[in-house]
C-alpha cells in the first residue's frame, strides 16, 4: 500500500474516533418543560379572597400579565443590586479598600444623594476589569450582565451611578428608616425590591431539619421527584461578600445530600428540578449537570467569642456533602468560618435538572412532585401574589406530597388550608447562640397535600 494513502486513511480514522469519543462525553440536555400560565379556574378555592382585593375573572388575565412584566423588572434590578454590592465590596478587581454598603448608603445621603468619590473610583476600576480578559467567575457573570443590561447605553459609568443611587436609597430606607418603624415596614420594602439571587449554606440546614421531620413521621417514605423553587446563586450579598470560591447554587446539592443521607431517596432514581425566575441561575444549574462542580462551602456566619455555633449545626456542616461527593478541608484565611470542599460525583450531578419559572404566574407542566422546597423567596410576594404562588405549588404536588418553607406569615396557613395543603409540623434549628441577643435560628414549616 502507498504509505501516503495509509497515513491519510489513518488520520481520517483517528479524527472519526476522536469525534465519536467527544460525542459520548456529552450529556444530553434535559428536556425543556413547558410552563403553564395560571388561570382563574386554578384559583377556585381563593376566588373570594381575590375578589375582596378587587380581582375578578375578567381582570385576572391582565393582572397576571402585569405581575409577570413587573417580575422581569425585579429580576433585572436584583442582578444589578448584586453588581453594585460587588463593586463596593470585592477585593478581586481593585486594591482599594472595600466599602460596607450600609455605610455607603449613609454617606450617599449625607452628600445630598451624590455618588461619593470613593465609590466612583471603585466603579471605574470595575469597568476596567470588565473590559479585560479576566476569567474570574464573578467578573464573567457581571460582564455578561452589563452587556445585556446596558447594550444601548454608551456611558456605562453614568448608568452604574444611577443604579448605585437606586440601590443606596433602598439600603438607607431599610437600615435607617424602616428598621425604626418595625418589622412590617421592612417586609413592605422587600415586596417591591429587586429579586435577589442570594443563597447561603445555612439555608441547607433549615431544609435538612425539615426532611428529618418528614423521615420521622413516615420512615418508609420514598421521594423520587423534587422541585426547588428559587435555588438562587451566591453572587454578591448586601454585606460580608466572601470570594473564596466561584458563584454557586448551594441548595440543590444540599437537598440531594440530605435526601440520600436520611434514606428518603436513592441517587439512581432521584430527579431534582431547580426552578428559578432568573435565567442566569437556570443556565448555571444546567451546566452543573454535565460538569459536576467542586463546591467551596463556607458558613456565612463566623464564630467569635460572642457568637458560638450550635452543636447540631456543627454536626450538619461536618456531614454535608458526604452522600454526593468527596469532601476535604478547605484552606483559606477566614477565621471563625466553617469550611470544606465537596467534589460532586457525576451520578449526583445527573439527578439535577433546571427550568425557568415565575412561580407566581406559572407552573411546570410535568409529572407531579413528591417534595417542593421554597425557602427565602416567599417574603418577596404580597398576600395576593402569595396566593397565586401557593396555588401553583399545590398544583405541582402529588397527593400526599410535602411542601417545605420558612415563611411564618399567618396568611400563608389560611391559603394553604383552602388549597388542601394544610400545615403539619414545624421545627426550629439553632445555628448559633449570640451573647446578649436572641439566637440565630430559622424555622422550617411542613405541609402535606391531602
Amino acid at each position: 500500500m502507498d504509505p501516503g494513502l495509509f497515513f491519510r486513511r489513518y488520520n481520517i480514522l483517528v479524527r472519526l474516533l476522536a469525534a465519536l469519543c467527544a460525542c459520548s462525553l456529552i450529556v444530553p440536555a434535559a428536556p425543556i418543560a413547558q410552563a403553564a400560565t395560571i388561570t382563574w379556574q386554578d384559583l377556585a378555592p381563593l376566588h373570594a379572597r381575590l375578589q375582596a382585593n378587587g380581582i375578578s375573572s375578567a381582570s385576572f388575565p391582565s393582572f397576571v400579565a402585569g405581575v409577570a412584566a413587573d417580575n422581569k423588572r425585579r429580576v433585572r434590578e436584583g442582578d444589578l443590586d448584586h453588581l453594585i454590592f460587588y463593586a463596593l465590596q470585592s477585593t478581586h478587581f481593585t486594591s482599594r479598600a472595600p466599602i460596607e454598603p450600609a455605610l455607603s448608603a449613609k454617606a450617599f445621603r449625607a452628600a445630598g444623594d451624590h455618588v461619593p468619590p470613593d465609590v466612583s473610583a471603585r466603579v471605574r476600576d470595575l469597568l476596567k476589569a470588565l473590559d479585560s480578559s479576566s476569567r474570574d467567575p464573578r467578573l464573567v457573570y457581571f460582564r455578561d450582565l452589563l452587556k445585556s443590561a446596558f447594550h444601548d447605553i454608551p456611558d456605562r459609568e453614568a448608568a452604574l451611578a444611577l443604579e448605585y443611587k437606586r440601590v443606596m436609597r433602598f439600603v438607607y430606607n431599610k437600615e435607617f428608616v424602616a428598621q425604626r418603624s418595625g418589622p412590617d415596614a421592612v417586609v413592605e420594602l422587600y415586596r417591591a425590591r429587586g429579586l435577589s439571587t442570594d443563597t447561603a449554606v445555612e439555608a441547607g440546614y433549615t431544609v435538612h431539619n425539615g426532611l428529618g421531620v418528614v423521615k420521622s413521621l413516615d420512615p418508609n417514605r420514598v421521594i423520587r421527584r423534587v422541585l426547588i423553587v428559587g435555588p438562587g446563586l451566591d453572587l454578591a450579598p448586601r454585606t460580608s461578600l466572601l470570594e473564596t470560591g466561584p458563584p454557586e447554587s448551594y441548595q440543590p446539592w444540599a437537598v440531594i445530600d440530605a435526601l440520600v443521607s436520611l434514606g428518603l431517596s436513592r441517587i439512581t432514581d432521584l430527579t431534582v428540578v431547580g426552578a428559578d425566575i432568573n435565567p442566569r441561575v437556570v443556565d448555571h444549574l444546567r451546566r452543573s449537570r454535565s460538569v459536576p462542580p467542586s463546591l467551596a462551602l463556607l458558613s456565612g456566619i463566623a464564630e467569635t467569642p460572642a457568637v458560638q455555633f450550635s452543636r447540631d449545626y456543627r454536626d450538619y456542616f461536618a456531614q454535608l456533602g458526604r452522600s454526593i461527593g468527596e469532601t476535604q478541608p478547605a484552606v483559606h484565611g477566614l477565621a471563625g468560618h466553617l469550611s470544606k470542599t465537596v467534589r460532586v460525583r457525576a451520578d449526583a450531578a445527573r439527578t439535577l435538572d433546571a427550568e425557568p419559572l415565575d412561580i407566581v404566574t406559572a407552573r411546570l407542566d410535568t409529572p407531579a412532585f413528591d417534595l417542593i422546597v421554597a425557602t427565602n423567596i416567599l417574603p418577596y410576594f404580597d398576600d395576593t401574589q402569595l396566593a397565586l404562588a401557593m396555588t401553583n405549588i399545590a398544583g405541582m404536588l402529588a397527593p400526599g406530597g410535602v411542601f417545605l418553607h420558612n415563611e411564618a406569615r399567618p396568611v400563608l396557613g389560611e391559603i394553604t388550608d383552602a388549597l388542601g395543603l394544610p400545615y403539619q409540623q414545624s421545627r426550629q434549628g439553632i445555628i448559633a447562640s449570640v451573647r446578649g441577643a436572641p439566637a440565630l435560628a430559622d424555622t422550617v414549616w411542613l405541609h402535606r397535600k391531602r
